[in-house]
């Protein structure tokens, strides 16, 4: 009987872990997600100075939260979007819109995939 107690308080610790980094991942990727958007906002805007100091915030936020990350989350999906948060910030440093914008947008989709990739359904499953 005291086996049976320890499997399911083991289990019940791994659906709170499961519940925990879902939560904790999708509240990240919701805020990079809003970022990068405002950041397309003030990049067709042309506001360049507003827009390189929210590049960076989004690069040091990413930075602090990417460091938990990879223990629940493909670790080539992190590096990817890592890459693509560093291209943005020099694009914009450099004023190259049309790069910046691409690049913007690319974040987003790699935060869509990564909460996509997470999500409990058939097909993440087989």
């Amino acid at each position: 009987m005291k086996n049976a107690w320890i499997s399911i308080g083991i289990f019940i610790v791994m659906l709170g872990g499961m519940f925990y980094s879902l939560n904790y991942l999708n509240k990240s990727c919701e805020k990079i997600e809003n970022d990068s958007a405002r950041l397309e906002t003030l990049l067709n805007d042309e506001k360049w100075k507003e827009a390189y100091d929210l590049s960076n915030k989004l690069y040091y936020d990413w930075e602090e939260k990417a460091q938990i990350m990879p223990v629940f989350v493909n670790h080539m999906e992190i590096d990817a979007l890592n890459n693509e948060i560093l291209k943005l910030t020099q694009y914009v440093k450099t004023k190259s819109k049309d790069e910046a914008l691409a690049s913007a947008h690319s974040v987003k989709f790699y935060v869509k995939n990564i909460q996509s990739l997470q999500k409990v359904n058939i097909q993440n499953i087989f």
